[in-house]
Protein backbone atom coordinates (compact mmCIF):
# COMPACT_ATOMS: atom_id res chain seq x y z
CA UNK A 1 0.00 0.00 0.00
CA UNK A 2 3.09 2.46 0.17
CA UNK A 3 2.92 2.46 -3.69
CA UNK A 4 -0.91 4.09 -3.77
CA UNK A 5 0.28 7.55 -2.50
CA UNK A 6 2.55 7.59 -6.46
CA UNK A 7 -1.07 6.58 -8.30
CA UNK A 8 -1.51 9.17 -10.43
CA UNK A 9 -5.00 9.70 -11.33
CA UNK A 10 -6.44 12.39 -12.60
CA UNK A 11 -9.37 14.66 -12.13
CA UNK A 12 -10.32 14.85 -15.77
CA UNK A 13 -10.12 11.99 -19.07
CA UNK A 14 -8.32 14.99 -20.76
CA UNK A 15 -4.87 14.65 -18.63
CA UNK A 16 -5.05 10.91 -19.25
CA UNK A 17 -2.28 9.00 -22.03
CA UNK A 18 -3.31 5.63 -22.60
CA UNK A 19 -0.56 3.43 -22.98
CA UNK A 20 -0.38 -0.52 -23.29
CA UNK A 21 0.58 -1.99 -20.22
CA UNK A 22 2.98 -5.51 -21.64
CA UNK A 23 4.88 -7.29 -19.05
CA UNK A 24 4.75 -4.72 -16.22
CA UNK A 25 5.45 -1.42 -18.89
CA UNK A 26 3.93 1.27 -20.26
CA UNK A 27 4.91 0.80 -24.05
CA UNK A 28 3.36 2.91 -27.01
CA UNK A 29 2.19 0.77 -29.90
CA UNK A 30 4.91 -0.78 -32.19
CA UNK A 31 2.56 1.09 -35.10
CA UNK A 32 2.87 4.38 -33.29
CA UNK A 33 -0.31 4.85 -34.05
CA UNK A 34 -2.90 6.58 -31.70
CA UNK A 35 -7.01 6.65 -32.25
CA UNK A 36 -8.97 9.60 -30.87
CA UNK A 37 -11.33 9.42 -28.11
CA UNK A 38 -14.43 11.57 -27.65
CA UNK A 39 -16.42 12.90 -24.48
CA UNK A 40 -19.85 11.53 -25.32
CA UNK A 41 -21.42 14.54 -23.07
CA UNK A 42 -19.75 17.25 -25.09
CA UNK A 43 -18.58 15.82 -28.30
CA UNK A 44 -15.30 16.66 -27.99
CA UNK A 45 -12.05 15.03 -28.10
CA UNK A 46 -11.20 14.18 -25.11
CA UNK A 47 -7.66 11.70 -25.09
CA UNK A 48 -5.75 9.50 -27.65
CA UNK A 49 -5.87 5.42 -27.81
CA UNK A 50 -3.40 2.91 -28.21
CA UNK A 51 -3.94 1.72 -32.32
CA UNK A 52 -2.32 -1.60 -31.61
CA UNK A 53 -1.22 -4.27 -33.77
CA UNK A 54 -0.51 -7.87 -34.11
CA UNK A 55 2.87 -6.91 -33.04
CA UNK A 56 1.66 -5.48 -29.81
CA UNK A 57 -0.56 -8.39 -29.36
CA UNK A 58 2.38 -11.03 -29.72
CA UNK A 59 4.46 -8.83 -27.33
CA UNK A 60 1.52 -9.01 -24.34
CA UNK A 61 0.48 -12.92 -24.93
CA UNK A 62 4.40 -13.52 -25.08
CA UNK A 63 4.70 -12.50 -21.28
CA UNK A 64 2.00 -13.40 -20.58
CA UNK A 65 3.41 -17.03 -21.28
CA UNK A 66 6.28 -16.01 -19.56
CA UNK A 67 4.62 -15.39 -16.44
CA UNK A 68 2.43 -18.61 -16.19
CA UNK A 69 4.62 -20.79 -14.68
CA UNK A 70 5.85 -19.25 -11.89
CA UNK A 71 2.36 -17.45 -11.20
CA UNK A 72 0.32 -20.71 -11.59
CA UNK A 73 2.42 -22.31 -8.26
CA UNK A 74 2.18 -19.51 -6.41
CA UNK A 75 0.27 -20.00 -3.36
CA UNK A 76 -3.49 -19.16 -3.49
CA UNK A 77 -3.03 -17.33 -0.04
CA UNK A 78 -0.36 -15.17 -1.80
CA UNK A 79 -2.43 -14.80 -4.89
CA UNK A 80 -5.36 -13.47 -2.78
CA UNK A 81 -3.67 -11.12 -0.61
CA UNK A 82 -2.43 -9.21 -4.13
CA UNK A 83 -6.42 -9.64 -5.84
CA UNK A 84 -7.21 -7.69 -2.00
CA UNK A 85 -4.78 -5.08 -1.94
CA UNK A 86 -6.38 -4.32 -6.08
CA UNK A 87 -9.75 -3.96 -4.45
CA UNK A 88 -8.20 -1.81 -1.68
CA UNK A 89 -7.09 0.53 -4.38
CA UNK A 90 -10.18 0.74 -6.60
CA UNK A 91 -11.88 1.89 -2.86
CA UNK A 92 -9.35 4.32 -2.19
CA UNK A 93 -9.12 5.73 -5.59
CA UNK A 94 -13.02 5.36 -6.54
CA UNK A 95 -14.13 8.49 -6.62
CA UNK A 96 -11.56 9.77 -9.21
CA UNK A 97 -12.26 6.58 -11.19
CA UNK A 98 -15.97 7.11 -11.02
CA UNK A 99 -15.60 10.90 -12.30
CA UNK A 100 -12.99 9.48 -15.21
CA UNK A 101 -15.76 6.93 -15.82
CA UNK A 102 -18.63 9.33 -15.97
CA UNK A 103 -16.61 11.15 -18.65
CA UNK A 104 -15.44 8.49 -20.80
CA UNK A 105 -18.97 6.62 -21.41
CA UNK A 106 -21.43 9.06 -20.65
CA UNK A 107 -22.92 7.25 -17.43
CA UNK A 108 -24.01 9.59 -14.16
CA UNK A 109 -20.80 10.28 -11.83
CA UNK A 110 -23.24 8.94 -9.39
CA UNK A 111 -23.77 5.37 -11.06
CA UNK A 112 -20.17 4.67 -11.32
CA UNK A 113 -19.54 5.97 -7.79
CA UNK A 114 -22.04 4.04 -6.10
CA UNK A 115 -22.26 0.81 -8.06
CA UNK A 116 -19.69 0.19 -10.88
CA UNK A 117 -16.65 1.26 -8.46
CA UNK A 118 -17.83 -1.11 -5.57
CA UNK A 119 -18.64 -3.64 -8.02
CA UNK A 120 -14.89 -3.61 -9.12
CA UNK A 121 -13.68 -3.51 -5.93
CA UNK A 122 -16.25 -6.17 -4.93
CA UNK A 123 -15.03 -8.98 -7.40
CA UNK A 124 -11.61 -8.85 -6.45
CA UNK A 125 -12.25 -9.78 -2.98
CA UNK A 126 -14.69 -11.96 -3.90
CA UNK A 127 -12.30 -14.15 -6.07
CA UNK A 128 -9.59 -13.82 -3.53
CA UNK A 129 -11.84 -15.75 -1.44
CA UNK A 130 -12.30 -18.18 -3.61
CA UNK A 131 -8.69 -18.59 -4.59
CA UNK A 132 -7.80 -19.54 -0.77
CA UNK A 133 -10.93 -21.78 -0.48
CA UNK A 134 -9.96 -23.66 -3.99
CA UNK A 135 -12.75 -25.89 -4.88
CA UNK A 136 -14.73 -28.55 -3.45
CA UNK A 137 -13.29 -31.30 -5.84
CA UNK A 138 -14.93 -34.76 -6.71
CA UNK A 139 -13.97 -37.72 -4.93
CA UNK A 140 -14.97 -41.22 -5.72
CA UNK A 141 -13.84 -45.01 -4.72
CA UNK A 142 -14.43 -48.03 -5.85
CA UNK A 143 -12.90 -51.41 -5.60
CA UNK A 144 -10.82 -52.16 -8.58
CA UNK A 145 -11.53 -55.05 -10.89
CA UNK A 146 -8.91 -58.12 -11.47
CA UNK A 147 -9.28 -58.86 -15.16
CA UNK A 148 -6.83 -60.83 -17.55
CA UNK A 149 -7.04 -57.41 -19.71
CA UNK A 150 -5.76 -55.45 -16.36
CA UNK A 151 -2.70 -57.35 -16.06
CA UNK A 152 -1.24 -55.21 -13.85
CA UNK A 153 -3.45 -54.66 -11.62
CA UNK A 154 -2.70 -55.88 -7.81
CA UNK A 155 -5.47 -57.84 -6.19
CA UNK A 156 -7.53 -56.92 -3.22
CA UNK A 157 -6.94 -53.16 -4.11
CA UNK A 158 -9.30 -50.03 -4.53
CA UNK A 159 -9.41 -47.84 -6.87
CA UNK A 160 -9.54 -43.81 -5.59
CA UNK A 161 -10.10 -41.25 -7.57
CA UNK A 162 -10.20 -37.77 -7.32
CA UNK A 163 -11.08 -34.71 -9.75
CA UNK A 164 -8.25 -32.02 -9.69
CA UNK A 165 -8.86 -27.91 -11.33
CA UNK A 166 -5.80 -26.37 -12.92
CA UNK A 167 -5.45 -23.20 -14.50
CA UNK A 168 -5.51 -23.21 -18.18
CA UNK A 169 -2.73 -20.92 -19.23
CA UNK A 170 -3.26 -17.63 -20.99
CA UNK A 171 -6.71 -15.90 -21.42
CA UNK A 172 -8.12 -13.38 -23.82
CA UNK A 173 -10.22 -11.14 -22.08
CA UNK A 174 -11.96 -8.61 -24.40
CA UNK A 175 -14.60 -6.34 -23.01
CA UNK A 176 -17.24 -3.78 -23.62
CA UNK A 177 -17.86 -0.26 -23.57
CA UNK A 178 -21.48 0.04 -21.11
CA UNK A 179 -19.21 -0.64 -17.97
CA UNK A 180 -16.09 -0.18 -19.23
CA UNK A 181 -14.00 -1.14 -16.38
CA UNK A 182 -16.62 -3.34 -14.05
CA UNK A 183 -16.57 -5.70 -17.26
CA UNK A 184 -12.69 -5.66 -17.36
CA UNK A 185 -12.75 -6.44 -13.64
CA UNK A 186 -15.26 -9.07 -13.58
CA UNK A 187 -13.23 -10.76 -15.84
CA UNK A 188 -9.74 -10.44 -15.11
CA UNK A 189 -10.93 -11.10 -10.83
CA UNK A 190 -11.68 -14.56 -11.43
CA UNK A 191 -8.81 -15.12 -14.18
CA UNK A 192 -5.63 -14.46 -12.34
CA UNK A 193 -7.13 -16.11 -8.80
CA UNK A 194 -7.24 -19.33 -10.33
CA UNK A 195 -3.29 -18.92 -11.49
CA UNK A 196 -4.12 -17.99 -15.24
CA UNK A 197 -2.33 -15.04 -17.12
CA UNK A 198 -3.88 -12.82 -19.50
CA UNK A 199 -3.85 -10.36 -22.05
CA UNK A 200 -7.16 -7.74 -21.62
CA UNK A 201 -8.39 -5.68 -24.68
CA UNK A 202 -10.73 -3.46 -23.94
CA UNK A 203 -13.09 -1.23 -26.30
CA UNK A 204 -11.42 1.51 -28.04
CA UNK A 205 -14.58 3.46 -27.23
CA UNK A 206 -14.02 3.89 -23.59
CA UNK A 207 -10.22 2.72 -22.54
CA UNK A 208 -9.41 5.13 -19.98
CA UNK A 209 -10.59 3.48 -16.60
CA UNK A 210 -9.01 0.30 -18.08
CA UNK A 211 -5.79 2.03 -18.52
CA UNK A 212 -6.14 3.20 -15.36
CA UNK A 213 -6.28 -0.36 -13.54
CA UNK A 214 -3.30 -1.37 -14.87
CA UNK A 215 -1.63 1.21 -12.58
CA UNK A 216 -3.85 -0.42 -9.92
CA UNK A 217 -2.44 -3.71 -10.71
CA UNK A 218 1.30 -2.08 -10.26
CA UNK A 219 0.90 -0.25 -7.06
CA UNK A 220 -0.54 -3.98 -5.53
CA UNK A 221 1.68 -5.76 -6.37
CA UNK A 222 0.87 -7.83 -9.77
CA UNK A 223 3.63 -9.35 -10.87
CA UNK A 224 4.88 -8.51 -14.44
CA UNK A 225 3.02 -10.21 -17.40
CA UNK A 226 0.44 -12.02 -15.10
CA UNK A 227 -1.77 -9.00 -17.01
CA UNK A 228 -1.30 -7.27 -19.90
CA UNK A 229 -3.32 -4.54 -21.74
CA UNK A 230 -3.78 -4.36 -25.53
CA UNK A 231 -5.43 -1.16 -26.54
CA UNK A 232 -6.65 -0.88 -30.02
CA UNK A 233 -9.52 -2.37 -32.62
CA UNK A 234 -11.15 -5.47 -33.07
CA UNK A 235 -9.84 -5.67 -36.44
CA UNK A 236 -5.80 -5.14 -35.98
CA UNK A 237 -5.72 -6.26 -31.69
CA UNK A 238 -8.47 -8.12 -30.74
CA UNK A 239 -8.65 -11.22 -33.69
CA UNK A 240 -5.00 -11.45 -33.84
CA UNK A 241 -5.36 -12.25 -30.10
CA UNK A 242 -8.21 -14.77 -30.62
CA UNK A 243 -6.33 -16.52 -33.40
CA UNK A 244 -3.09 -16.76 -31.38
CA UNK A 245 -1.52 -19.99 -30.94
CA UNK A 246 -0.37 -19.52 -27.66
CA UNK A 247 -4.12 -18.28 -26.30
CA UNK A 248 -5.80 -21.31 -24.64
CA UNK A 249 -9.26 -19.00 -23.72
CA UNK A 250 -11.25 -16.51 -24.71
CA UNK A 251 -13.90 -14.61 -22.53
CA UNK A 252 -15.64 -11.86 -25.06
CA UNK A 253 -18.59 -9.68 -23.81
CA UNK A 254 -20.18 -7.94 -26.32
CA UNK A 255 -22.33 -7.88 -29.31
CA UNK A 256 -24.07 -11.14 -30.85
CA UNK A 257 -22.74 -10.72 -34.53
CA UNK A 258 -19.14 -9.77 -32.97
CA UNK A 259 -19.57 -12.70 -30.29
CA UNK A 260 -20.87 -15.17 -32.77
CA UNK A 261 -17.43 -13.84 -34.90
CA UNK A 262 -15.38 -14.64 -32.11
CA UNK A 263 -17.33 -18.20 -31.55
CA UNK A 264 -16.45 -19.11 -35.20
CA UNK A 265 -12.37 -17.69 -35.42
CA UNK A 266 -11.75 -19.70 -31.78
CA UNK A 267 -13.69 -22.66 -32.02
CA UNK A 268 -12.13 -23.63 -35.03
CA UNK A 269 -8.63 -23.46 -33.09
CA UNK A 270 -10.14 -25.65 -30.55
CA UNK A 271 -10.02 -22.61 -27.77
CA UNK A 272 -12.05 -22.17 -24.65
CA UNK A 273 -14.66 -19.58 -25.73
CA UNK A 274 -16.62 -17.77 -23.34
CA UNK A 275 -19.42 -15.08 -25.00
CA UNK A 276 -21.48 -13.30 -22.71
CA UNK A 277 -23.66 -11.52 -25.61
CA UNK A 278 -26.97 -8.84 -25.66
CA UNK A 279 -30.25 -9.12 -25.46
CA UNK A 280 -33.94 -8.08 -26.22
CA UNK A 281 -35.20 -8.89 -22.80
CA UNK A 282 -39.13 -8.82 -22.10
CA UNK A 283 -41.38 -8.18 -18.72
CA UNK A 284 -44.38 -9.34 -18.09
CA UNK A 285 -47.15 -7.44 -16.02
CA UNK A 286 -50.40 -8.89 -14.30
CA UNK A 287 -53.10 -7.66 -13.71
CA UNK A 288 -52.50 -8.58 -9.78
CA UNK A 289 -49.13 -6.62 -9.42
CA UNK A 290 -48.23 -3.84 -7.26
CA UNK A 291 -48.60 -1.52 -9.69
CA UNK A 292 -46.53 1.39 -8.15
CA UNK A 293 -43.46 -0.12 -7.56
CA UNK A 294 -44.05 -2.52 -11.30
CA UNK A 295 -43.99 0.96 -12.51
CA UNK A 296 -41.15 2.30 -11.16
CA UNK A 297 -39.08 -0.82 -11.37
CA UNK A 298 -40.02 -0.62 -15.31
CA UNK A 299 -39.15 2.51 -15.27
CA UNK A 300 -35.13 1.72 -13.89
CA UNK A 301 -35.42 -1.17 -16.14
CA UNK A 302 -35.80 1.06 -19.33
CA UNK A 303 -33.69 4.02 -19.01
CA UNK A 304 -30.61 2.74 -16.24
CA UNK A 305 -27.43 4.14 -17.78
CA UNK A 306 -28.94 5.17 -20.76
CA UNK A 307 -30.07 2.20 -21.23
CA UNK A 308 -27.12 0.99 -22.58
CA UNK A 309 -27.29 -1.97 -20.39
CA UNK A 310 -27.36 -5.84 -21.87
CA UNK A 311 -30.43 -6.64 -19.69
CA UNK A 312 -32.44 -3.84 -19.60
CA UNK A 313 -36.46 -4.56 -20.09
CA UNK A 314 -36.85 -3.02 -23.77
CA UNK A 315 -40.12 -5.25 -24.29
CA UNK A 316 -42.86 -4.65 -21.75
CA UNK A 317 -45.64 -6.32 -21.68
CA UNK A 318 -48.69 -5.81 -19.45
CA UNK A 319 -52.03 -7.39 -19.13
CA UNK A 320 -55.10 -5.10 -21.31
CA UNK A 321 -57.39 -4.58 -17.66
CA UNK A 322 -54.43 -2.56 -16.34
CA UNK A 323 -52.29 -1.44 -19.74
CA UNK A 324 -54.19 2.09 -20.19
CA UNK A 325 -53.48 2.96 -16.50
CA UNK A 326 -49.79 1.53 -16.43
CA UNK A 327 -49.31 3.36 -19.12
CA UNK A 328 -50.61 6.32 -18.09
CA UNK A 329 -48.19 6.07 -14.86
CA UNK A 330 -45.12 5.11 -16.42
CA UNK A 331 -45.55 8.27 -18.66
CA UNK A 332 -46.05 10.83 -15.66
CA UNK A 333 -43.51 8.86 -13.51
CA UNK A 334 -40.91 9.02 -15.90
CA UNK A 335 -41.58 13.13 -17.09
CA UNK A 336 -41.68 13.95 -13.73
CA UNK A 337 -38.12 12.10 -12.33
CA UNK A 338 -36.42 11.14 -15.33
CA UNK A 339 -33.77 14.00 -15.96
CA UNK A 340 -31.20 13.84 -18.79
CA UNK A 341 -28.55 15.85 -18.56
CA UNK A 342 -25.29 16.45 -17.05
CA UNK A 343 -23.52 13.52 -16.03
CA UNK A 344 -21.67 15.50 -13.01
CA UNK A 345 -24.95 16.83 -11.78
CA UNK A 346 -26.18 14.82 -8.97
CA UNK A 347 -29.82 15.16 -10.09
CA UNK A 348 -29.44 13.43 -13.84
CA UNK A 349 -30.30 10.35 -14.06
CA UNK A 350 -28.95 9.17 -17.57
CA UNK A 351 -26.18 11.11 -19.23
CA UNK A 352 -25.67 10.84 -23.15
CA UNK A 353 -25.08 7.66 -25.25
CA UNK A 354 -21.53 6.42 -25.40
CA UNK A 355 -20.99 7.90 -29.21
CA UNK A 356 -21.96 9.49 -31.79
CA UNK A 357 -22.25 6.23 -34.02
CA UNK A 358 -24.00 4.55 -31.10
CA UNK A 359 -26.86 7.56 -30.89
CA UNK A 360 -27.40 7.32 -34.52
CA UNK A 361 -28.21 4.04 -34.29
CA UNK A 362 -30.82 4.12 -31.70
CA UNK A 363 -32.28 6.87 -33.23
CA UNK A 364 -32.24 4.86 -36.56
CA UNK A 365 -34.84 2.77 -34.65
CA UNK A 366 -37.15 5.75 -33.56
CA UNK A 367 -37.69 6.99 -36.81
CA UNK A 368 -38.13 3.25 -37.92
CA UNK A 369 -41.18 3.12 -35.30
CA UNK A 370 -42.27 6.48 -36.25
CA UNK A 371 -41.97 5.38 -39.83
CA UNK A 372 -44.04 2.09 -39.21
CA UNK A 373 -46.84 4.43 -37.94
CA UNK A 374 -46.70 3.62 -33.95
CA UNK A 375 -46.90 5.81 -31.49
CA UNK A 376 -43.43 7.92 -30.51
CA UNK A 377 -43.59 9.90 -27.54
CA UNK A 378 -40.21 11.83 -25.72
CA UNK A 379 -40.46 11.86 -21.88
CA UNK A 380 -39.36 15.22 -21.32
CA UNK A 381 -40.14 17.32 -19.02
CA UNK A 382 -40.96 20.81 -20.48
CA UNK A 383 -40.01 22.98 -17.63
CA UNK A 384 -36.72 21.29 -17.33
CA UNK A 385 -34.41 24.43 -18.08
CA UNK A 386 -31.12 22.11 -19.10
CA UNK A 387 -33.66 21.03 -22.15
CA UNK A 388 -32.87 23.51 -25.16
CA UNK A 389 -34.20 21.42 -28.12
CA UNK A 390 -36.07 17.82 -28.58
CA UNK A 391 -35.91 17.07 -32.05
CA UNK A 392 -38.31 15.18 -34.11
CA UNK A 393 -36.38 11.91 -33.48
CA UNK A 394 -35.97 12.45 -29.70
CA UNK A 395 -32.24 14.03 -30.22
CA UNK A 396 -31.90 16.19 -27.44
CA UNK A 397 -29.89 19.76 -27.63
CA UNK A 398 -28.49 20.20 -23.49
CA UNK A 399 -27.73 23.76 -22.40
CA UNK A 400 -23.75 24.31 -22.36
CA UNK A 401 -23.34 20.69 -23.70
CA UNK A 402 -24.83 21.27 -27.10
CA UNK A 403 -22.92 19.19 -28.46
CA UNK A 404 -22.81 15.64 -26.84
CA UNK A 405 -24.90 12.90 -27.94
CA UNK A 406 -28.31 12.93 -25.84
CA UNK A 407 -31.63 11.22 -26.32
CA UNK A 408 -34.93 12.10 -24.64
CA UNK A 409 -36.76 8.93 -22.87
CA UNK A 410 -38.96 7.50 -25.29
CA UNK A 411 -41.73 5.25 -25.07
CA UNK A 412 -43.51 3.66 -27.65
CA UNK A 413 -46.46 1.98 -28.30
CA UNK A 414 -48.92 0.30 -31.03
CA UNK A 415 -46.05 -1.39 -32.30
CA UNK A 416 -45.85 -4.34 -34.15
CA UNK A 417 -44.86 -7.41 -32.45
CA UNK A 418 -42.70 -8.42 -35.48
CA UNK A 419 -41.41 -4.82 -35.79
CA UNK A 420 -37.32 -4.54 -36.04
CA UNK A 421 -38.09 -2.27 -33.21
CA UNK A 422 -39.11 -5.14 -31.31
CA UNK A 423 -36.83 -7.92 -32.34
CA UNK A 424 -33.43 -6.03 -32.29
CA UNK A 425 -31.62 -4.98 -29.45
CA UNK A 426 -31.39 -1.03 -29.45
CA UNK A 427 -29.24 -0.74 -26.40
CA UNK A 428 -30.79 3.07 -25.77
CA UNK A 429 -33.54 4.75 -23.80
CA UNK A 430 -36.11 3.63 -25.86
CA UNK A 431 -39.00 1.36 -24.70
CA UNK A 432 -41.91 -0.04 -25.96
CA UNK A 433 -44.79 -1.44 -23.90
CA UNK A 434 -47.99 -3.62 -25.21
CA UNK A 435 -50.77 -5.10 -23.78
CA UNK A 436 -51.40 -9.02 -23.51
CA UNK A 437 -54.85 -10.74 -22.77
CA UNK A 438 -53.92 -14.32 -21.28
CA UNK A 439 -51.22 -15.54 -19.24
CA UNK A 440 -50.57 -18.07 -22.42
CA UNK A 441 -50.24 -14.50 -24.59
CA UNK A 442 -47.87 -13.26 -22.30
CA UNK A 443 -45.23 -16.46 -22.23
CA UNK A 444 -45.59 -16.37 -25.76
CA UNK A 445 -45.06 -12.55 -27.07
CA UNK A 446 -41.83 -13.05 -24.12
CA UNK A 447 -40.32 -15.86 -25.46
CA UNK A 448 -40.52 -14.54 -29.25
CA UNK A 449 -37.20 -13.29 -29.54
CA UNK A 450 -33.94 -14.90 -31.10
CA UNK A 451 -32.83 -13.40 -27.86
CA UNK A 452 -32.71 -15.31 -24.01
CA UNK A 453 -30.78 -13.22 -21.72
CA UNK A 454 -33.03 -11.89 -18.76
CA UNK A 455 -36.66 -11.41 -18.40
CA UNK A 456 -39.15 -10.09 -15.41
CA UNK A 457 -42.47 -11.60 -14.05
CA UNK A 458 -44.73 -9.26 -11.55
CA UNK A 459 -47.42 -10.55 -9.83
CA UNK A 460 -48.83 -11.42 -6.44
CA UNK A 461 -50.41 -14.75 -7.36
CA UNK A 462 -47.15 -17.57 -6.14
CA UNK A 463 -48.47 -20.32 -8.13
CA UNK A 464 -48.31 -18.16 -11.73
CA UNK A 465 -45.26 -16.49 -10.80
CA UNK A 466 -43.83 -19.87 -10.43
CA UNK A 467 -45.36 -21.15 -13.96
CA UNK A 468 -44.64 -18.20 -15.55
CA UNK A 469 -40.83 -17.85 -14.61
CA UNK A 470 -40.47 -21.52 -15.31
CA UNK A 471 -41.81 -20.99 -18.84
CA UNK A 472 -39.30 -18.02 -20.15
CA UNK A 473 -36.43 -19.18 -22.06
CA UNK A 474 -33.59 -16.64 -20.48
CA UNK A 475 -30.64 -17.24 -18.60
CA UNK A 476 -31.75 -15.12 -15.80
CA UNK A 477 -35.52 -14.39 -14.52
CA UNK A 478 -36.18 -12.29 -11.56
CA UNK A 479 -40.06 -12.13 -9.99
CA UNK A 480 -41.38 -8.49 -8.65
CA UNK A 481 -37.80 -7.06 -9.77
CA UNK A 482 -35.41 -6.04 -12.11
CA UNK A 483 -31.61 -7.02 -11.76
CA UNK A 484 -31.29 -7.61 -8.39
CA UNK A 485 -27.90 -9.47 -7.98
CA UNK A 486 -26.25 -12.31 -6.98
CA UNK A 487 -22.64 -12.83 -8.06
CA UNK A 488 -22.80 -16.50 -6.22
CA UNK A 489 -25.23 -17.24 -9.37
CA UNK A 490 -24.80 -18.24 -13.03
CA UNK A 491 -24.96 -15.46 -15.32
CA UNK A 492 -25.43 -15.78 -19.17
CA UNK A 493 -27.97 -16.42 -21.53
CA UNK A 494 -29.48 -18.43 -24.41
CA UNK A 495 -29.32 -18.45 -27.89
CA UNK A 496 -28.19 -14.79 -29.41
CA UNK A 497 -27.68 -13.95 -25.87
CA UNK A 498 -24.46 -16.40 -25.10
CA UNK A 499 -23.27 -19.38 -25.06
CA UNK A 500 -22.04 -19.73 -21.22
CA UNK A 501 -21.83 -18.73 -17.82
CA UNK A 502 -19.60 -16.66 -15.43
CA UNK A 503 -19.73 -15.45 -11.95
CA UNK A 504 -18.91 -17.36 -9.16
CA UNK A 505 -17.56 -20.68 -9.34
CA UNK A 506 -18.95 -20.78 -12.82
CA UNK A 507 -16.08 -18.48 -13.55
CA UNK A 508 -13.97 -20.60 -11.73
CA UNK A 509 -14.94 -23.57 -14.03
CA UNK A 510 -14.71 -21.47 -16.90
CA UNK A 511 -10.77 -20.35 -15.85
CA UNK A 512 -9.39 -24.17 -15.09
CA UNK A 513 -8.59 -27.27 -16.53
CA UNK A 514 -10.32 -30.62 -14.47
CA UNK A 515 -8.27 -33.13 -14.14
CA UNK A 516 -9.64 -36.60 -13.18
CA UNK A 517 -6.76 -38.43 -11.23
CA UNK A 518 -7.04 -42.45 -10.51
CA UNK A 519 -4.65 -43.81 -7.56
CA UNK A 520 -4.55 -47.70 -7.44
CA UNK A 521 -3.80 -48.78 -3.39
CA UNK A 522 -3.89 -51.66 -1.20
CA UNK A 523 -6.79 -52.41 0.70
Amino acid sequence: MNKSSALNIPSDVSEIKVQNFINGQWCPPTTNKYMSSWNPATGQKSYAIPDSSSADVDNAVRAAKSAFPVWSSTLPEERAAILNRIADLIDQYGDKLAVIESQDQGKTVFSARTADMPLCSGYFRQFARCAVEGFEETKSQMNAPCTPVAVTQVENSVLQSTTQHVPSGVAALITPWNFPMLMVCEKLAPCIAVGNTCVVKPTEITSATPYLLTLILQAAGLPNGVANFVFGTGVNAGEPLVKHKDVRLVSFTGGCVTGAKIGSMAGGLLKRVSLELGGKNPSVVFNDCNLEHAVATHIRAAFQNQGEICLCASRQYVQRDIYDKFVKMFREMTTKEVRVGNPGDSKTYYGPMVSQQHMEKVLTYIRLAQQEGAKVEFLVNPSDPAVKNVANDGRLTISGMEGGYYIAPTLITGIKQNSRVMQEEIFGPVVCILPFDTEEDAVMLANDTQYGLGSSVFTQDKARLDRVTKQLNSGSVWGNSWMNWDDNMPFGGLGCSGTSREHGPWSLEFYTETKAIYSLVSR
